[in-house]
């Protein structure tokens, strides 16, 4: 027997609905990200941020916000995945 999705999905493809467009605008050069972070609370997001500084060099920790009516807090992230974070050589 099938169970059907998870939970906190509504199908194969349901993200696809949500996820916004990327501005291939604010990538200008190899190796540079910019990750939307989405979490169930805001220690969630600053953890991941955090995790996210050792491996790569970033622009920090940012900002989280709760926007009104979307469940959890976003955040944004830009990132050098070429260049080491606080744990690189």
């Amino acid at each position: 027997m099938d169970p059907g999705p998870p939970a906190n999905r509504s199908g194969p493809n349901a993200v696809a609905g949500i996820v916004k467009p990327i501005d291939g605008q604010h990538i200008a050069e190899p190796g540079l990200v910019s990750l939307d972070i989405t979490g169930g609370d805001e220690d969630t997001v600053r953890a991941v941020m955090a995790t996210l500084e050792e491996h790569w060099a970033t622009s920090g920790v940012g900002p989280v916000r709760r926007d009104r009516g979307e469940p959890g807090v976003r955040t944004r992230i830009s990132a050098d995945v070429l260049r080491p974070g606080r744990r690189g050589p």
